[in-house]
């Protein structure tokens, strides 16, 4: 019975061990866009956000899914996807905004990127 219980000990201590603050960084920033996506504009369109982050840089990638290309103003949705970023992440210095259009009959594009620095 000891030996269970220490094996399960170690276990959880080795789950949770792996998870860093970048990590947890990115899943939180993930949500919350996820959660307030009429502020981005982008409720009427299927939406993935990946977000990574390393040492003062982060990378903010939002994938459109669709037929036809939205026309939206991708400068806005991507200064007020950097204000909410810098509010969870203060310390992040750099951000690169991607924003990808996935077309279901053609190749996806690139419809916006740029770097917003402190």
């Amino acid at each position: 019975m000891k030996k269970i219980l220490i094996l399960m000990v170690l276990m959880s201590t080795f789950l949770l061990a792996k998870k860093g603050y970048d990590d947890i960084l990115e899943e939180r920033i993930e949500n919350e866009l996820k959660i307030n996506r009429n502020i981005t504009q982008l409720s009427k369109y299927k939406v993935d956000y990946d977000v990574d982050v390393y040492g003062n840089q982060m990378n903010l990638e939002i994938e459109l899914e669709g037929i036809r290309e939205p026309k939206l103003n991708y400068d806005d949705i991507a200064s007020k996807v950097v204000t909410m970023s810098r509010r969870l992440a203060p310390e992040i210095e750099d951000i690169y905004v991607v924003i990808k259009f996935d077309s279901k009959m053609a190749n996806d594009k690139i419809v916006f990127s740029k770097t917003y620095s402190n």
